[in-house]
């Protein structure tokens, strides 16, 4: 994967954790990444930047630290543009589920005005419904729903944890991208064979999930029976899941992962379809834990952390990063890897009925990015 030899590959920069003196901090890090990869020499000017990160759920400490967010902010200031961190209204109900809580947590969390100099910017809307539709030439799909405030903005900085994911095998810059920047009707999307059902148990019987659902798929067999989703008859588009106030629809997450990965791409792809030249990437590899921070906790990681990495092409920063993980020994205290050797698959340990592979396989095949790069180490 890794081709040094060709110049038409792109070029992923890295930069390690050991500080050369006092002004060697990780921000400092930061701004040379990107630095290198261009951020400095690129036109700012009046241009509205929307700079995806993930803000973690509550109770999760191993999102992005939210001071390596402001060398990014800076470097587009003193160009004259015009950032905002952007994120977007999650599937399930938790505390990032409307742009009111979505807020509450980034502040908890530290992604303040005060700390990353940006604000905060819900780019779906108030309950995740606010999209656009992007026409793209997938396998899956011949048009997504991407976030509005994320498709509107002229520049995009994906700032990215390199973590473990349950469905994609690894969360990085591509899954931040499709999953990320996906409108609430998007996510349901990239899970077309997962339709939501009714926890019985949870339901109040309150019915106003029914008036949210456009085709007329929830309902009741009797007056006093439970409430159903006819699944014939729903569409994927996920309005019940956020107008349950008490979590009672949920999601059958038994699916073809691979399949749900190819759908996820193809919503990468509608995002950087209007912006190639105005993307720039950056992964975190500390905390590399064995899932998602959308959950409301993390667990021991599973390798040493290892630096930042930066590219301009989201499918050779990710396999670049996953090269760098499964490079590295499996912690001793990590029940999950503990005793795996460098060169063995980290990830496809830890999640074993999942290919990790197939988010840099499909992604190249539909041209959002190069799995081959030249590595540019900068320590």
């Amino acid at each position: 994967m890794n081709s040094k030899d060709s110049a038409a590959n792109p070029k992923v920069f890295t930069i390690g954790l050991r500080a050369n003196g006092p002004k060697d901090s990780n921000i400092h890090k930061i701004d040379r990444l990107a630095h290198a990869m261009g951020m400095n020499r690129f036109d700012w000017k009046n241009k509205l930047v929307a700079l995806k990160t993930h803000f973690g759920e509550k109770g999760n400490t191993a999102f992005p630290n939210p001071t390596l967010v402001r060398p990014l902010v800076e470097i587009i200031k003193a160009g004259e543009g015009k950032p905002f961190l952007a994120e977007t209204a999650t599937l399930y109900t938790g505390s990032r589920s409307n742009a009111a809580d979505h807020i509450e947590t980034a502040i908890r969390h530290g992604f303040g005005l005060e700390v990353t100099g940006a604000p905060v910017f819900i780019c779906d809307g108030l309950t995740g419904r606010d999209a656009q539709k992007v026409q793209i030439d997938g396998t899956h799909f011949k048009e997504v729903s991407i976030a509005s405030g994320i498709h509107e903005a002229d520049a995009l900085v994906v700032l990215s944890h390199f973590k473990g994911h349950e469905i994609a095998g690894f969360g990085g810059a591509i899954k931040n991208l499709g999953m990320g920047c996906g409108s609430r009707a998007g996510k349901l999307a990239m899970h077309t064979a997962i339709r939501p059902s009714v926890l019985q148990e949870s339901c109040i019987r309150c019915k106003t999930c029914f008036t949210w659902c456009s085709v007329h798929a929830i309902g009741q067999r009797e007056p006093d029976g439970p409430i159903e989703i006819d699944q014939n008859k729903c569409r994927g588009c996920g309005e019940c899941l956020i107008s349950c106030r008490v979590g009672a629809i949920r999601i059958n997450w038994a699916s073809d992962t691979s399949k749900v990965t190819e759908r996820m791409v193809e919503h990468a792809l509608g995002v950087v379809k209007s912006k190639r030249g105005s993307l720039f990437f950056v992964n975190i590899l500390t905390n590399i834990v064995p899932l998602c921070d959308c959950y409301g906790f993390n667990d021991t990681p599973i390798v040493p952390d290892i630096g930042f990495a930066a590219s301009t092409d989201p499918v050779a920063l990710d396999a670049a990063c996953l090269d760098l993980v499964n490079a590295q020994i499996g912690l001793k205290n990590s029940a999950l890897t503990d005793g795996f050797g460098a060169g063995e698959p980290k990830f496809k340990h830890v999640h074993e009925h999942v290919d990790p592979m197939v988010q840099l396989t499909y992604g190249e095949k539909i041209g959002l990015g190069c799995s081959r790069y030249e590595r540019v180490i900068l320590d």
